[in-house]
């Protein structure tokens, strides 16, 4: 059987590589509230973090959006970038569990002007999949294909926002068909929309969509694995009873970045425990957490990143130092405070 992945070495500066959840028999993690600068965090046999909350959306449906302009610079239009982000949360969504479906449902919005990652407490949100074209601003995780950051209630696990940047800076990304040389599109949204859900890195199957690497003109992260399966149904069951059927973002949905938003007081619809996507406390009492999954980055804001690394082509080329930069990069952590929060 082919395999889809090599292992990646995530020691980028810092041994921040187990930040995933506790659960059951199988090698899918789930990301937790647990930070290791702040003190170990206990591990399972799978590397899965045992200690703190773990991740969830508490609302069954959550709003996508996409930037509007696509990429420019990959020949990727709006439409195109869409039905890739679709492809990508359908794989989750519509995965056969024990009873039904997974409780979590994906609507991909109409395109949106910000192109900014950002968390705003006073203002409105979206949850928004970026291209970055310039420059991926990244240390320590340049050879990362994607990056995730999940903003969270540190008190309860629920997460409250979270976008994915796409790195289209230099390696040449594809839609449709397999290209061969390039990064699939669609394989790399999955992989990060499995962030999105909740999910950590699965370090043991490299069969999975989870697994932190790739094959270049590969497409067969667009399937979910066993294993893929297992983590989407455990976090969302079929009979889980959601805390709230609103699609709508925290605070509201915008398409604007937050400092093109008239500043007004922070909605409370989203803060009970029946009125939108999020937990009930209020942001000004409990900062977000943000995780992005780039251990080497430690802002001051907690972020576990998970970026897809690309997979070596050869098999002498060293684990995560290919200059082509085969792999998913693993979660940074970083604590939100103020009404901004740069992701």
């Amino acid at each position: 059987m082919t395999q889809r992945f090599q292992r990646a070495a995530f020691a980028i500066g810092c041994a921040l590589l187990w930040f995933f959840a506790a659960r059951g028999a199988g090698a899918f993690c789930q990301a937790t509230t647990c930070d290791p600068r702040k003190g170990a965090c206990s591990t399972n046999a799978q590397g899965c973090f045992t200690s703190g909350l773990p991740l969830a959306w508490l609302s069954n449906c959550v709003t996508v959006s996409v930037q509007g302009d696509g990429s420019p610079k990959q020949h990727i239009d709006f439409d195109a970038a869409r039905v890739s982000v679709e492809h990508a949360f359908a794989a989750w969504t519509s995965a056969t569990c024990e009873g039904g479906s997974p409780s979590i449902s994906v609507v991909v919005n109409g395109p949106v002007s910000c192109s900014q990652s950002e968390y705003n407490s006073d203002r409105a949100n979206a949850n928004i999949v970026i291209f970055r074209e310039d420059t991926w601003p990244y240390a320590g995780g340049e050879d990362a294909l994607g990056l995730t950051l999940i903003r969270f209630d540190p008190d309860t696990g629920a997460i409250w926002d979270s976008d994915i940047e796409v790195n289209a800076v230099d390696e040449p990304l594809s839609v449709g068909n397999p290209v061969a040389g390039s990064v699939d599109l669609a394989s790399l949204l999955t992989h990060e929309a499995g962030h999105l859900l909740g999910l950590g890195h699965n370090v043991f199957d490299e069969t999975a969509t989870m697994f932190p690497g790739y094959h270049t003109g590969s497409i067969e992260l667009r399937s979910l694995a066993d294993d893929d399966i297992a983590g989407i149904c455990e976090i969302y069951p079929p009979k889980r009873k959601p805390s709230s059927t609103s699609c709508e973002p925290r605070h509201g949905f915008s398409e604007l970045c937050g400092d093109q938003q008239p500043a007004s007081a922070p909605s409370t619809s989203n803060e009970s425990d029946g009125g939108g996507c999020s937990h009930a406390r209020a942001s000004t009492q409990h900062p977000p957490l943000v995780f992005g999954f780039l251990a080497a980055l430690w802002l001051f804001t907690v972020r576990r990143s998970r970026a897809l690394r690309r997979r070596p082509r050869a098999a002498t080329t060293p684990n995560n130092h290919h200059p082509r930069k085969q792999r998913f990069s693993p979660t940074r952590i970083a604590a939100a405070s103020g009404s901004k929060h740069p992701r």
